[in-house]
């Protein structure tokens, strides 16, 4: 049926035997008229339509952006404690690359069994920012000094490896997770630079990169199995530098006697062998593609 139903059209249909549950359902009910007038009926469909838009927009919305009964269960939040959302790392492609890290990427040591080695719990102790003289602070910064100028002439992709400087609050949450005092001159160092970063990091002669604080505390448990002492560079061979928290000498893991009187001899010795002054049988640096190494 096209057009406007008439009123007889309404008497046709409104017969008890065509419809009989309808109308008993409405006879209760005032009849509605129908708008008359062009213009009214215009009115009216407009209103419609705008009705009908909104509501397809609305349902639109909820297939868009409504939840999706695949996922939701994932993302559900266990009202015992259970596990909450899924990580959107969970999402990711197998083959997708793996994201770079956005700080120092520092070696871990792998955890020893033994409790003298056992590193405290973090918060077990509060941290205390203990001061440095200047006279050690001057001392290391000259001698670091001396290693930038070499590295910014003759190896920069290693120089660019250079961390900034360690937080003294970091270095106080070293010693703290530690349980023992970092050597000034190896406190002194690690304000300067925190360790080295990526394949071009800087070595100490003969081959051992530099540690900073969180590498120092993670290498710890396994440069005490090797022998003991606080690791302050690893090297190639899984091998430590390390130093005594007492003596504040420098030596190998597994050797008893230290090569070094401190950690500020050991970056004298190896800003003077970047000089050229170096015993005859010591290690000789040479720089390949600009990276420093040592042989």
């Amino acid at each position: 049926m096209l057009g406007w139903p008439t009123a007889s059209d309404f008497e046709r249909y409104d017969r008890p035997e065509g419809g009989s549950p309808v109308a008993r359902l409405l006879a209760g009910f005032p009849r509605i008229g129908w708008p008359r007038g062009a213009r009214t009926r215009r009115l009216t469909a407009a209103l419609v339509a705008l009705g009908l838009l909104a509501l397809g927009a609305q349902l639109l919305d909820d297939a868009v952006f409504g939840p999706r009964t695949g996922i939701s269960a994932a993302f559900r939040v266990e009202a015992d404690g259970g596990p909450g959302p899924v990580p959107p790392s969970a999402w990711a492609v197998a083959d997708a690359p793996p994201a770079e890290p956005a700080g120092p990427v520092e070696p871990v040591g792998l955890p020893s069994r033994d409790p003298v080695c056992a590193l405290g719990q973090p918060g077990s102790t509060t941290p205390v920012v203990r001061p440095i003289s200047r006279r050690v602070t001057t001392a290391v910064n000259r001698q670091w000094r001396r290693i930038e100028r070499w590295l910014r002439a003759h190896a920069p992709r290693t120089y660019a490896s250079l961390n900034g400087p360690a937080a003294p609050r970091l270095v106080a949450k070293a010693e703290a997770r530690l349980g023992m005092p970092i050597p000034d001159s190896l406190r002194a160092s690690l304000l300067r630079h925190d360790g080295a970063r990526g394949p071009a990091a800087f070595r100490l002669p003969p081959s051992h990169r530099i540690l900073g604080a969180r590498g120092l505390v993670a290498s710890r448990p396994e440069a005490c199995a090797m022998g003991g002492g606080l690791p302050v560079a690893r090297g190639s061979g899984g091998d430590y530098l390390v130093t005594g928290h007492t003596t504040g000498g420098v030596g190998f893991t597994g050797r008893s006697e230290d090569e070094w009187s401190s950690y500020y001899a050991l970056l004298k010795t190896t800003a003077d062998a970047l000089a050229g002054d170096h015993p005859m049988d010591g290690p000789v640096p040479v720089v390949r593609e600009g990276v420093l190494g040592w042989k």
